[in-house]
């Protein structure tokens, strides 16, 4: 489906995407843009168009947030290998990708059920952009700003996305469900 062949795009365009950041003084900030412009545009497309073209799937809806936490992680990684972001925060925000897919894997093979985002999920990796945004743009003082809300909501999503999982194991294994 085309919902499906925006996500999987968005793999495909991170070597692409990293490699300018890592070759940015030669290449300059325009293909950074480029491409992070496409993947921001298509994560916001895909969810859009399959709900409007009714091509919601199973594949869309276990790839696209394991695709955006591969580009959020990998571009993190990259930023701090770079130096425009501390360890410490990429750590918090892998740990948290981390955890989230295996128990959302475990869940889903034990039991056939997809746990649904957490509202506080879904604004996480948009502070995480605010935050790449800010540290590519070099504005450190909004780049701390923002890493400061990206790391509330890393932590309290992290927190809430491990309360449904434990939440729904019970019901499960008490026969509720």
């Amino acid at each position: 489906t085309l919902p499906n062949i925006l996500t999987f795009s968005r793999l495909v365009a991170l070597p692409f995407l990293l490699y300018t950041l890592f070759d940015i003084e030669r290449l300059g900030p325009v293909p950074t843009i480029a491409i992070g412009g496409y993947m921001f545009v298509s994560d916001l497309l895909d969810g859009v168009l399959a709900k409007y073209l009714g091509q919601i799937s199973l594949v869309g809806a276990i790839a696209d947030p394991v695709i955006d936490k591969v580009v959020i992680d990998a571009i993190a990684i990259t930023f701090a290998i770079i130096g425009w972001l501390p360890i410490w925060a990429v750590s918090l925000i892998i740990l948290r990708d981390m955890g989230i897919v295996i128990f959302g894997i475990k869940i889903f093979m034990r039991y056939g059920t997809l746990v649904t985002p957490v509202f506080l999920g879904r604004i996480t990796p948009l502070a995480w952009g605010a935050v790449f945004i800010t540290a590519f743009a070099y504005m450190p003082i909004l780049k701390w700003i923002f890493l400061s809300i990206a790391m509330v909501l890393t932590i309290v999503s992290g927190y809430l996305y491990y309360s449904r999982y434990s939440e729904l194991i019970a019901k499960k294994e008490r026969g509720d469900e």
